[in-house]
Order: C-alpha cells, then structure tokens, then sequence
C-alpha cells in the first residue's frame, strides 16, 4: 500500500510538473509570436500599420489626408515589403521595396526590359535604405500574381486571395457628389 502511495506522489508530482512546463511553453511561444507580429508591424516603415487580415498576413494603413487606405505585406525574411492600392477606375497598383543599402535618390537599370526594349530601374530612397519597383494592372482584376526578378531582386506575390473590399469601398464612398 505505502509503494502505490508513492507511485501515485511521484505521478502527481511528474503531472504537476509537466503542467506548469507545458503552460510556461505556451506562454513562451505567445510572446514570441507577439513579438515577433510586433516587429513585422514595424518593418521598414515610419509608419503605424495595424493587421488588417492576420492570416494572410496583410497589413493596412490609413493617408488621413487622402481618407484612403494602402495595403502591404511584409517578407522579412527576403528583406522586401509589397504595398498594393487601388486606383479611382478600381484597378490595382503595386510596388515593392526591397530593404538594402543603396545610394539615395539613385537609379539602377536592371537587365530586364518591358516589351519595347526600355529598361527597367530600380530607384533608391531618399534615406539610402531601400530601392523601389512599381507596377499597374489594367482592369478591376486582382486575380494577379506578381512574379519578377529585376537583377538578383526578385518579388512574387499572388493578389488572389487579398481582401480589396475596403479600398474598393473607399473609392466608391469618394466619388459621392
């Protein structure tokens, strides 16, 4: 009978035990993950960017002074941030910063060329901290998946499932007469 009690305090004791480091874990992962949102939030922007589909991990920001707002979302891990917004005819407009030292307000020409032969560039910032792409889509589509490669600085993106309803929104409520 005194062995059984002891099996079942050394049971409970090991069960205590895991419990709090199972709990301790969570915790753990939970800040990590905040901080990890946290830092993601504030890549490479001045910026306040709030989550605007967590999931997908797209990212919103209001220009109070256009009352529109920007879409972007951030890939820390190729160091490049894709910015989408839409245009008064709804179409979509996009651009990628990649986040690399560069000399301020400077155009690179990459191998690559548009249809007619120009080719295109890549500009650096004013602050020297990143070099930026821009593209247009004709149309309302947004089933779209960016893919380039502009000299060793690639981007792909698939627009399909982004969430466009409230920029759309936003366009539709500027028109009001």
């Amino acid at each position: 009978m005194n062995l059984i009690k002891k099996i079942l305090k050394w049971l409970l004791a090991l069960t205590l035990i895991l419990i709090i480091t199972g709990v301790g874990y969570y915790y753990y992962e939970e800040n990590e993950s905040s901080k990890r949102d946290e830092q993601e939030l504030a890549y490479a922007s001045k910026h306040k960017w709030e989550w605007y589909d967590k999931y997908d991990r797209i990212q919103i920001h209001t220009i109070e002074e256009e009352n529109r707002s920007i879409l972007r979302k951030v890939h820390m891990r190729d160091a490049y941030v894709v910015y989408a917004l839409k245009a008064q005819d709804y179409s979509l407009n996009a651009m990628v910063k990649f986040v690399t030292p560069c000399k301020p307000n400077s155009e690179i020409e990459t191998p690559e060329k548009f249809s007619d032969g120009t080719p295109k560039k890549l500009k650096c910032n004013e602050e020297g901290d990143a070099l930026k792409y821009s593209v247009s889509w004709n149309g309302k589509d947004t089933d779209i998946t960016w893919d380039e490669n502009l000299g060793g600085f690639s981007v792909r993106e698939n627009f399909t499932y982004w969430d466009f309803s409230k920029l759309d929104q936003e366009i539709t409520l500027s028109k009001s007469k």
